[in-house]
């Protein structure tokens, strides 16, 4: 495993300790950890995002879109949950 060194304000390592204490990590490691993995994990979700959008827009280049109506809506609803979503 490597180490890295940070430098912290008073006011950000208070903070820290404080996140620390209150979400039951181990440590401060432990804290930015989580953080680091946090942060990975969303960059990779904005990329499959990003990705699938991509190919959306491509498809409709290519004729291959569909009219979202109201209807198409109500129905993608029901098919949720067996419980209707209509408000």
């Amino acid at each position: 495993m490597s180490n890295i060194t940070i430098s912290l304000p008073d006011n950000l390592k208070a903070y820290v300790d404080e996140q620390v204490t209150q979400s039951g990590y181990s440590s401060a490691d432990e804290y930015f950890q989580a953080l680091v993995l946090l942060d990975q994990r969303l960059r990779q979700a904005k990329f499959s995002l990003d990705s699938q959008l991509d190919e959306g827009l491509n498809s409709l280049d290519r004729g291959e879109g569909i009219e979202v109506t109201d209807d198409w809506w109500k129905e993608e609803r029901q098919g949720l949950s067996p419980v209707n979503c209509e408000r």
